[in-house]
């Protein structure tokens, strides 16, 4: 995973800033998306509905249950495209099979009524934890975004009834009016015996269309959840600046190398022309001061008061008495 190929911009977001960019990348890719989701959705939908067809609705349940290892597809798909890997419909459907062996049955068992669902979904398949380390991970990230990922599991509940019963309103407005007049809703509820099955099989089949064109938004916001969560954690979007301050430097450090290399036979040529000067030899020696000269004006200088007083002092003293040293007068420092 390379973050400077992302194909958004990584910093961070609020979490409803991030769940509209899950939309939006959901648009960007609806058609791969949508197809993928139908082709592997449309057909189990449809052998369920064949298998239970006494039992609509027991159908529409194993179907609605089933949603956790469909979810996989539209995942895998958003994880590659975000980094500038889109992957043909060939080959996310080839390798669809393969993303439902990680932890399969806890995601239908336990794990399926998790609110938080669309959020860490992309722990397991994306990162590969198990056990505690998933626990660990999963304690880390939904410390601030646990809140925002179960309000998108309730609005999709209720956004997924809201549409499919619109369908279902839809179908029933563009009857033709002489077989609304046969018709009712009524009619269709109080039937007992077993010839509107085909009527329950046909709201079930609104209820799988309803998906193909949600599942993958609602996928792809749990998505930009979890990645908006680790870059706040991971600081990505500082990593990102230093990597571009890097490659900044790194091509103007080629280029003072490379101007440096230029300068060099110039160098060489003007150093060798120059005579070698020690420090000991008289130089200067076309200006009216030279470096001898120099010398001995600081040392004539150094001999003189303030910096050197020299006093004659003259006393009697008695056998092998030491004289008494008498205290120097300070130095006057010159004036100005």
């Amino acid at each position: 995973m390379r973050l400077s190929d992302a194909s958004v911009v990584i910093r961070p977001r609020t979490t409803w800033e991030a769940m509209d960019l899950g939309v939006l990348m959901s648009q960007r890719h609806r058609h791969l998306l949508m197809t993928s989701w139908a082709i592997v959705t449309l057909p189990t939908f449809a052998l369920l509905s064949l298998l239970l067809w006494d039992s609509p609705s027991l159908a529409v349940f194993i179907f609605w249950w089933l949603k956790p290892a469909f979810e996989r597809l539209p995942l895998y798909i958003l994880s590659k495209t975000l980094f500038g890997e889109t992957p043909t419909l060939k080959q996310a459907l080839r390798q669809w099979p393969q993303l439902l062996k990680p932890q399969l049955l806890a995601s239908l068992t336990w794990r399926r009524l998790s609110p938080n669902r669309s959020f860490v979904m992309p722990v397991v398949q994306l990162e590969g934890l198990s056990g505690m380390a998933r626990q660990q991970r999963l304690h880390v990230l939904l410390q601030r975004n646990a809140g925002a990922a179960q309000w998108l599991t309730i609005i999709g509940v209720h956004l997924e009834s809201a549409l499919w019963i619109g369908l279902m309103v839809l179908f029933y407005l563009l009857l033709p009016q002489q077989i609304e007049l046969d018709w009712n809703w009524q009619t269709l509820i109080a039937a007992v015996n077993h010839d509107w099955l085909w009527l329950e099989h046909l709201t079930n089949a609104f209820y799988a269309l309803v998906l193909v064109a949600w599942e993958p938004v609602y996928v792809a916001c749990g998505f930009s959840l979890y990645l908006n969560r680790r870059t706040v954690l991971e600081a990505w979007d500082i990593e990102l600046v230093f990597r571009r301050m890097r490659q900044r430097l790194s091509g103007a450090a080629v280029v003072l190398l490379l101007a440096v290399i230029a300068c060099i036979p110039t160098a060489q040529t003007v150093w060798a022309a120059e005579p070698v000067i020690s420090p000991d030899s008289p130089r200067l020696l076309d200006q009216p001061l030279t470096s001898q000269a120099s010398r001995d004006s600081i040392k004539a200088i150094l001999d003189q008061p303030p910096f050197k007083n020299k006093e004659t002092v003259t006393r009697y003293r008695f056998g092998e008495d030491k004289p008494t040293p008498k205290p120097r007068p300070m130095a006057t420092p010159p004036n100005g």
